[in-house]
């Protein structure tokens, strides 16, 4: 194994808490505090925004339109934060005309608005400061020390984290890693070191204690934003809006009890197990937090810390997309009855062959669309099936009747398009069948549907094909009354991989599955566990790093089924025998793995390794 795949699999092996728990020490030579965790990037900040001191919001996006934002973490008292005003001032400076804008975050716990301001009138900082309520802002960007800079890209992808160079002399500097991020970004080429260790200040936050009252305006309003206003908000599949502090207090009630449970957010991973970029999951402190805040008294507090109020975008997430595709024609759902899964056929053609590197999803009725996942046929199996059923598309339940020739991405509620790495794509063939599963929740009103998608094709000159490896088995009967059936699947990868993504898929009475990777060397790596199956809420889990996965790695899946009666679940009372099948009262085992070949990709030009073609497209 080569000394990039270790790193890859040390990276993957070690959990955000590990890394967060790596204590700052003092830089022999330098004679300052250091951390040298090197925290991760790529992670996404979509709908991040924030007040200015004068209560102003400004939104990522739009401080993104025009070119990166740089965040410098800082503080009025830090003595090396306040060696850099200059460096920082002659950096926004250089970088105004292509449309860099930088920002001045204060964090620590003891800083305030008046102290602020006068620091930044004395610096004569030409950019806005802001005022970090509670620290959300360091917590969301993961800053730990004072100075210490976060490049954003357009995407509001973090590119680069940690020093601004590597001496508190300006004379004695050699390396201006700020500076060199910026340039590479805004030349559109690869961030060549996207993480340093910073020197400085440690960060100061305090944690929430027994004495302290847990407020709306300054904890549990952007709780609700970040968690929970994706799909409970006007107009959302959720039934009822959390939009308010009038909102949160109606329903107050429901909020503690369903996070407690963890019912809500609808995010099935188990925690420390996997650490991915579309994790919707609260912490237990911030569970505990709105438990408080529900049972003291619903607090509003100083409405100078409200957040600003969300925007959502009302159409493309990503801007415009290469092509917009939609439902033929619209689909009636009727008031009652099962869950309705439906799949319509959109006729594909063009002159090449393209790769999706990314789809954004606009449901036409959000009220009854549940979720989407788009697949591609080359095979006619979904048109034979679509002229078999009477009306627009066909349904089906469990799969989609053919084998797909590529699945081109999905949307749930709440979930922000993903990219696949940079420099991949999904494989759309020139002459194909768009096929769109869409699992419509009946509202007991008669409701209609024509849902669209936009395809953000790979610019890259080679896109590299992504991959699907499946660990399946399909030889299995759960007997009746069993609460805990062990089912168990496997797949072996054969190529050197890089996984991205997972997606575990059972039916209506799976109860837990966990996804282990055993390396050739016997390692074993664990990739996933989900504790409380629910058919109703599955989603593809995107890994905010990719994972290195050897040739010979076997996957292993165990899941387990409860078949009693005691299940509310179960289709069939009394219990029947239950084994693999498409119908609605069968049941599924199944992890769907999404690889780029190592063969192919290299992670760290973000592209195609070599330029022998892929010849295996015309096998698939």
């Amino acid at each position: 194994m080569s000394l990039r795949h270790l790193l890859a699999f040390a990276c993957f092996a070690t959990t955000l808490a590990q890394v967060h728990a790596d204590e700052p020490a003092v830089e022999p030579g330098h004679n300052l505090l250091a951390d040298h965790s090197q925290g991760e990037v790529g992670q996404t900040l979509m709908g991040l925004a924030w007040n200015n001191l004068d209560g102003e919001a400004t939104y990522l996006k739009e401080a993104t339109k025009d070119g990166p934002a740089v965040f410098v973490f800082t503080s009025t008292v830090c003595p090396l934060a306040k060696r850099y005003t200059m460096r920082l001032r002659r950096l926004q400076d250089d970088f105004a005309d292509k449309g860099v804008h930088l920002f001045a975050v204060f964090s620590n716990s003891d800083e305030t608005d008046e102290g602020i301001a006068d620091y930044a009138q004395k610096a004569q900082f030409p950019f806005q400061s802001i005022r970090d309520v509670n620290g959300y802002l360091a917590k969301r960007f993961g800053a730990t020390m004072t100075p210490q800079a976060f490049v954003v890209d357009a995407n509001a992808v973090i590119r680069y984290r940690g020093a601004i160079d590597d001496n508190r002399y300006e004379n004695r500097v050699q390396t201006k890693h700020l500076r060199d991020a910026l340039t590479q970004l805004v030349a559109g080429e690869p961030v060549a070191t996207t993480s340093t260790s910073s020197m400085g200040c440690s960060i100061h936050l305090e944690s929430v204690t027994e004495d302290d009252q847990v407020t709306y305006a300054g904890h549990i309003a952007r709780l609700l934003q970040d968690n929970c206003q994706g799909c409970h908000r006007e107009g959302q599949i959720a039934p009822f809006a959390l939009e308010s502090y009038d909102d949160a207090v109606r329903w107050k009630t429901e909020i503690a009890a369903y996070t407690k449970a963890r019912v809500m957010p609808p995010w099935k991973a188990a925690r420390g197990i996997g650490h991915f970029s579309n994790d919707l999951s609260l912490s237990d402190e911030e569970i505990a937090l709105i438990g408080r805040w529900a049972n003291e008294g619903t607090t509003l507090g100083d409405e100078h810390d409200l957040p600003p109020t969300p925007r959502y975008a009302d159409v493309w997430e990503h801007g415009t997309p290469d092509l917009v595709v939609e439902m033929p024609e619209p689909y009636t759902i009727a008031p009652e009855g099962e869950d309705d899964y439906r799949h319509f056929i959109i006729p594909y053609e063009a002159d090449v062959d393209r790769f999706v590197e990314a789809i954004d999803v606009q449901p036409g009725n959000r009220n009854t669309v549940h979720h989407v996942i788009v697949y591609v046929d080359t095979s006619g199996r979904a048109r034979e099936l679509d002229a078999a059923d009477p009306g627009p598309g066909y349904t089906r339940f469990g799969d989609v009747g053919f084998d797909p020739t590529s699945v081109l991405g999905g949307w749930a509620p709440g979930m922000q398009p993903t990219l696949t790495p940079k420099g991949s794509g999904q494989w759309l063939p020139k002459k194909c069948d768009i096929v769109v599963q869409v699992h419509y929740y009946r509202t007991g009103f008669e409701e209609q549907d024509q849902t669209k998608f936009g395809l953000y094709f790979s610019k890259a000159e080679r896109p590299v094909p992504t991959r699907m490896e499946v660990a399946i088995n399909h030889r299995f009967v759960i007997p009746p009354g069993e609460t805990s059936y062990p089912v168990k699947a496997q797949c072996r990868i054969h190529q050197d991989s890089y996984l991205y993504s997972i997606m575990p898929h059972m039916h209506l009475i799976g109860e837990t599955m966990s996804v282990t990777a055993t390396l050739p060397d016997g390692q074993t790596l664990p990739l996933i566990k989900i504790n409380d199956w629910d058919f109703n809420w599955q989603t593809i889990y995107r890994y905010k790093d990719l994972h290195y996965l050897p040739a010979g790695t076997l996957v292993s899946v165990e899941a387990t089924f409860d078949n009693s009666d005691a299940n509310p679940n179960n289709p069939n009372h009394p219990p029947k025998p239950i084994g693999w099948g498409e119908k609605t009262t069968d049941e599924m085992c199944i992890a769907f793995l999404s690889l780029v070949l190592e063969s192919e990709y290299d992670p760290e030009s973000k592209g195609r390794r070599t330029e022998r073609l892929t010849s295996q497209l015309e096998s698939r």
